[in-house]
């Protein structure tokens, strides 16, 4: 089984909590407080067999990284919070890439590898950033493929060996070492037919729009009919549908065109943010028994949503949540108040239950983007026509 997440993004407060949490010592470490940002997530990362999560940041050690509105870093302890909480892909195409330099990408690299990470995507020369990352699980072997559709204004250079980003840029725009959409449905095709199953994860869209572009939803097509088994989004900052595609060929994958922000800092003021709004895709792959060929089985959501707001007095923590075990918790509260009759009880228990709605009210948003298929992770998706899917955009 597979999970998917989304976006890693190193805000400068989601740095302090974690550097709150920080824990020192030899038998105290805890990866400079990251895993306690990322650890509500390991219930689910741990019970799968790969984990994989967007990396929307270099990773560097520099003593004055660069910085401006939006330029990310983070220290290599991310990435050992990620490895502690069970992830174990951190896909790295987006259009953070180059927030460090060509050399924050090189850097990236080795401190993936050095926590124990497997990646794929933007690397220290061009071959090995269209090289797909091949893993072998529970006799399957997986094929895993990422791109960026922007680059925030950087481009790839002209020179051999030089740290390359694997980009496909919107049609009508053109980027020195970009791919053409063609180009990587043919890549699709070729690499398909070497492994059992391959996934691709495509940084793509337009921030905060509740639907994908018409571009991504045909290039979508295209690498499904090509071979995949699944095509995973990021970049929206907000969830988007999750549907199933047909092949000419009878088969169906699975595109889920964004999953959201796995972690971040985005609009911390507004309790009901679709920003803060997230999900985690379980993926089950079957090898049938008749045919050898692999299909998707069981798609499953797990939603979440992240806690960033400061409570009176105490420094602000921001983290992950489990959406059902939040609501486990807020169920067990509520009947332990419910036989009391003080004053601060009774307050608390007000409180409680309009969080709680508010948590129902994000966990019905979240399922409600699956095709009625997969709609609360039950059933295979039957009854679509050749090249077509569900229309959920909202």
């Amino acid at each position: 089984m597979l999970v998917f997440g989304g976006d890693v993004i190193p805000h400068e407060p989601v740095k302090r909590a974690a550097k709150v949490h920080a824990r020192h010592g030899e038998d105290a470490a805890n990866h400079e407080g990251w895993d306690h940002v990322f650890g509500p997530l390991s219930l689910v990362f741990r019970r799968a067999d790969l984990a994989v999560v967007n990396l929307e940041t270099p990773i560097t050690t520099a003593r004055r990284p660069l910085r401006g509105n939006k330029v990310f870093n983070a220290a290599p302890s991310l990435l050992g919070g990620l490895k502690a909480a069970g992830v174990s892909v951190a896909t790295f195409a987006n259009n953070h890439c180059r927030d460090q330099g060509l050399e924050g990408i090189a850097e990236t690299r080795r401190h993936l590898e050095e926590a124990g990470l497997l990646a794929t995507g933007a690397a220290p020369a061009r071959e090995q950033a269209w090289q797909p990352l091949v893993v072998e699980r529970n006799g399957l072997k997986l094929g895993f493929l990422s791109f960026t559709r922007s680059l925030n204004g950087f481009e790839n250079t002209r020179r051999d060996g030089d740290p390359f980003v694997p980009v496909v840029p919107y049609p009508g725009k053109t980027m020195t070492g970009g791919t053409t959409a063609e180009e990587l449905a043919e890549r699709v095709r070729a690499i398909s037919g070497q492994v059992d199953a391959l996934v691709v994860t495509a940084h793509w869209g337009v921030e905060y729009a509740p639907g994908p572009r018409v571009e991504d939803r045909a290039l979508a097509g295209a690498l499904i009919e090509a071979g995949a088994v699944a095509v995973v989004g990021h970049h929206p900052h907000v969830l988007q549908s999750v549907e199933p595609l047909r092949r000419a060929d009878g088969g169906v994958g699975l595109v889920a065109f964004s999953l959201g922000n796995l972690v971040s800092n985005q609009d911390m003021p507004r309790a009901n943010s679709l920003k803060r709004d997230g999900m985690l895709l379980e993926v089950e792959l079957l090898r049938d028994a008749a045919t050898g060929r692999v299909r998707l089985g069981k798609v499953v959501p797990v939603p979440l949503w992240t806690e960033n707001r400061a409570a009176p007095g105490k420094p602000r923590n921001v983290q992950p949540v489990l959406l059902d075990q939040e609501l486990g918790a807020m169920d067990e509260r509520l009947v332990t108040l419910a036989g009391r009759t003080d004053r601060a009880s009774r307050a608390e228990a007000r409180v409680l239950a309009a969080r709680r709605a508010l948590a129902l009210a994000r966990r019905v948003r979240i399922l409600g983007l699956m095709s009625p298929p997969w709609a609360e992770g039950t059933g295979s998706p039957v009854g679509l026509a050749p090249g077509s899917s569900s229309q959920l955009d909202r």
